[in-house]
């Protein structure tokens, strides 16, 4: 976790250096990204660093835990919104507007895929896990909206199903990472459309 000087500077610097951070890491991925080239665009010394982060990779998850944050508080939904006739179309638009929040900055999308020291004792432990949890609960807050809209199987055990979402998800997820370079603001539109149609049919009943 970053140093406390960190957490003293004004808010403006510090997305200064985290969008620094996470477009060298995104363009580079960890092991070949340049602290220097980080600290010039960001505008600090290499002296200063140290006084902000221990190292390169307190650097990476610290810019990883902030974009995860971002990016959870802007994507916001009223599940009370959905009915059993939009439900898969909101779901659809849902992705849309996450993926459109990569689109337009893709250093946030691509500083999850920079191969950075995350391991899975990390996510299960603090801060990391409650930011982790917090992306699973609004998978999980649409799955039990779902049920309640009889828009999702009840033929399987509910945790299973939940799983399997959440196991989706993140697939789909991986696979979006491998080819994101090659996609355009349609083509991510259909990506958004095309999990959605997945879960459809991985999820309503039978």
């Amino acid at each position: 976790m970053p140093r406390p000087r960190f957490e003293k500077l004004d808010k403006d610097k510090q997305s200064r250096i985290l969008e620094a951070a996470a477009k060298e890491f995104s363009a580079n991925g960890f092991e070949n990204a340049s602290l220097n080239q980080i600290l010039d665009a960001a505008g600090i010394s290499k002296g200063a660093a140290y006084y902000y982060f221990d190292d390169k990779a307190d650097l990476y998850t610290t810019t990883l835990l902030h974009y995860m944050n971002e990016i959870l508080n802007e994507i916001a939904f009223d599940v009370n919104h959905f009915t059993k006739e939009n439900f898969w179309q909101e779901v659809a638009a849902l992705y849309k507007q996450q993926f459109k929040l990569y689109f337009d900055r893709p250093w946030v999308f691509g500083i999850a895929k920079a191969g950075g020291p995350i391991s899975m004792e990390m996510i299960e432990n603090e801060p990391y896990a409650s930011v982790w949890q917090s992306a699973q609960v609004l998978l999980i807050q649409l799955f039990q909206r779902g049920r309640e809209l009889n828009v999702i199987r009840d033929d399987l055990p509910e945790d299973l199903l939940q799983s399997l979402l959440v196991s989706v998800d993140m697939a789909h997820d991986r696979w979006l990472f491998a080819h994101w370079a090659e996609f355009s603001a349609p083509d991510i539109d259909q990506a958004a459309q095309s999990i959605a149609n997945l879960l459809e049919r991985l999820l309503k009943p039978v």
